[in-house]
């Protein structure tokens, strides 16, 4: 119906989780990701009761003295969901002395499919974050790999290895 047509560039950008995942790794930082039940014993193995609290603890160890502005981002595999400590009590993690955490993040939120926190960290000594998840939805699930990356250099950055998680009835 055009009948002046013009030659058109166009720019496609692919998007999509890889069929094989990245192995953990990185450059100039190293992320783990661990669960552990309230009381601070490690879960082991990929499978869980729904409605199980789980604390997640992301440990971050820079390759060096660091002096980094750091982005923390977890994605939340699906069948999860936070506790956010703004809105319920029982997700605030200042009750579980065990966690020794040392570390403030200048800022962190609690979204729906994801935990994210902005870190100034000036110190070669590994930092950890945390925050309390609920297994809600029963099924086979994959969390993805959690990320820090230095926000003013973005070649530092590291990945976790992802996983396998069953939550179970």
């Amino acid at each position: 119906l055009n009948g002046g047509a013009k030659e058109v560039a166009l720019t496609l950008t692919p998007f999509g989780v890889p069929e094989v995942p990245e192995p953990a790794g990185g450059r100039g930082y190293t992320i783990e990701r661990r669960y552990f039940t309230l009381d601070g014993d490690p879960v082991d193995g990929g499978q869980v009761k729904q409605g199980t609290r789980l604390v997640t603890v992301l440990t971050v160890q820079p390759h060096g003295k660091s002096d980094g502005r750091l982005m923390v981002n977890d994605p939340l595999p699906a069948g999860f969901e936070i506790d956010n400590p703004n809105i319920l009590r029982t997700g605030d993690i200042r009750a579980l002395d065990w966690l020794k955490l040392g570390v403030y993040p200048e800022h962190a939120e609690f979204r729906q499919d994801r935990f994210i926190a902005a870190v100034d960290w000036r110190k070669a000594e590994a930092f950890r974050l945390a925050y309390i998840v609920r297994a809600i939805s029963p099924g086979d699930y994959h969390p993805p790999a959690a990320l820090v990356e230095d926000m003013y250099r973005p070649d530092f950055r590291a990945i976790t290895d992802t996983g396998r998680v069953r939550i179970t009835r």
